[in-house]
């Protein structure tokens, strides 16, 4: 996890893929809501912006953005950046994840897709990481942790794919099977779950250094208690 949080554990049972799931013990907090069903919610949730981002569809994908992301990022900016942008990537010293210059507003939307060496289009495709020779496949979700005010949330999960060693570096096609531990931070607004500002990117320890982004007022996320479920382990020679 790239945040350090205070968590309450429990588990979930998962019945179909991620969307349903049956907690051990109790699922509501003293507030009232009731964690559980958002857990579900968010499972689902996570299970079609995967595939969003697997079919490349920009237009739903920008739609999971947070309100205040749309309102300063359009549509166009997202997907020139490959999924990859920062809400406030004007005015922040490294624009964006992928560093390099920042393009401007009008040749960004006069150039929806990007070029190959012959100077033909190619559809932009989203990107997990700062690597480009990095293609998800699937993932497996971890854990789904809910801030027990009900408004934001952290699905964690282990992607999985297949990472390719730039051909024009090492002169052959080289890859191999990849794992890599990936999140997703949400935050409920006007009673929809959106994908919460991201303003920075970090980096985890051991091995290669991907970077992935964080939340805004990150201070603030790590002085939240959340209440994590955890999908409980396929039995060995079936499924749950």
């Amino acid at each position: 996890m790239m945040l350090k949080v205070k968590t309450t554990m429990m588990i979930l049972v998962s019945v179909v893929v991620f969307q349903f799931f049956l907690l051990s013990g109790e699922g509501r907090t003293d507030s009232g809501l009731d964690h559980l069903q958002e857990a579900k919610k968010l499972a689902g949730l996570e299970v079609d912006y995967f595939q969003k981002k697997i079919r490349n569809d920009w237009k739903a994908l920008y739609g999971y953005q947070h309100p205040d992301f749309r309102e300063r990022v359009s549509v166009e900016e997202f997907q020139f950046f490959d999924g990859r942008v920062l809400y406030n990537y004007r005015d922040a010293a490294d624009h964006h994840v992928s560093g390099g210059l920042t393009p401007s507003l009008e040749f960004i939307k006069s150039n929806p897709e990007k070029k190959d060496v012959l100077g033909f289009p190619v559809p932009r495709k989203y990107r997990w990481f700062s690597n480009p020779f990095i293609t998800i496949q699937g993932y497996d979700l971890k854990r789904v942790s809910i801030s027990e005010n009900g408004n934001y949330a952290m699905v964690e999960m282990e992607l999985r794919g297949i990472e390719k060693l730039n051909p024009a570096v090492v002169r052959a096609d080289i890859q191999f099977d990849v794992k890599k531990p990936y999140v997703d931070y949400w935050e409920k607004v006007d009673g929809q779950w959106k994908i919460a500002l991201m303003v920075n990117a970090a980096s985890i320890s051991g091995g290669s250094k991907v970077r992935y982004f964080i939340p805004n007022s990150n201070a603030a996320w790590e002085k939240m208690k959340f209440i994590a479920y955890v999908p409980r382990p396929k039995a060995k020679g079936g499924k749950n």
